[in-house]
Order: structure tokens, then sequence, then C-alpha cells
């Protein structure tokens, strides 16, 4: 690669993961970059973009920054407060379309499944799910885990 970073400012730039952006001593590297040695190099598939220093900065290098071709929504994390919509009751768990994660709409699908154990904190033995959930109630729940392929495990306790 003979031209460095400075040469692009984004537009038809397309970087793989790996491939040499700059050099440390003149780029700090963002989002969607990293350092390695005096090299800065992509860390995802996307357009290069330089940024130049604030004003009056101490650190007077430009940034570079790798901006995917897909823009990704937020995803969910254990931990993460979600919004999802209720799309199918059963005795033992409740299905559920994530709409939002932390306030922020997501542009992919995720499904959540609320179980028995999780829909309250307390005489969690005597829930019963079709009167706790109707398909189409929207609820502010927390992500316990990842699960399985299919949905992530939601509490609304």
């Amino acid at each position: 690669m003979a031209a460095t970073a400075m040469d692009h400012d984004g537009g038809d730039d397309v970087v793989t993961p790996g491939e040499l952006l700059g050099n440390t001593l003149t780029l700090v590297p963002g989002r969607g970059a990293y350092a390695e040695g005096r090299s800065v190099r992509a860390s995802v598939t996307g357009h290069r973009r330089i940024v130049a220093p604030a004003p009056g900065s101490d650190d007077q290098r430009s940034m570079v920054e790798v901006v995917g071709h897909k823009a990704h929504g937020a995803v969910p994390q254990p931990g993460s407060v979600v919004i999802a919509r209720v799309t199918k009751v059963m005795a033992r768990m409740a299905n559920a379309d994530i709409m939002c994660v932390d306030s922020k709409a997501i542009k992919e699908k995720f499904t959540g499944l609320i179980r028995q154990q999780d829909v309250r904190a307390t005489e969690i033995d005597k829930v019963d799910m079709y009167q706790s959930y109707r398909p189409g109630d929207i609820v502010r729940a927390m992500v316990l885990s990842l699960g399985d392929a299919r949905a992530y495990y939601l509490s609304t306790a």
C-alpha cells in the first residue's frame, strides 16, 4: 500500500480488517481501528475516515476511524434494560420481540424469552403466565443472559 491514510478522506477507500491505515506518529486510532506497534490498522470492514484534531488539543495527530458498511444498532447484553413486545404466551414462558436496548432503537430483530421463574421476585411458584402477559403487551425487562441460539433470557422481576 503506497499511499498513506492522510491521502484519503473516506470516499471510496474501502479497507478490510488488518489493513494498514497509517502510522501512530501521525494518526490516533479511533472507532474501528487499533494500534499495533507503530502501525494503525483496521478492525472492521468499511470506509476509512480521517477526523482532524480538536483546536487547542495537546495531541495534534488526526484520528482515523473505519465506518462499517452496515451501521449496527444496539445489541442486547447481559444487564441491559430492554423494551419488548410479547408475541406468544405459553404455560411456562412468554416470547417477546426486543424493540429497544437501553433506550436506543434497534435495527435488527432480537427475540427474548421470559421464563415463569423470571416474571417476579417473590412467589414464583404461583405465577400464572396467562394472567401476567398477553400477546401485544409492551414490557420493560432486563437481559439475564444471552440464552441459546433462539432467544435472550429476560426478566421482569
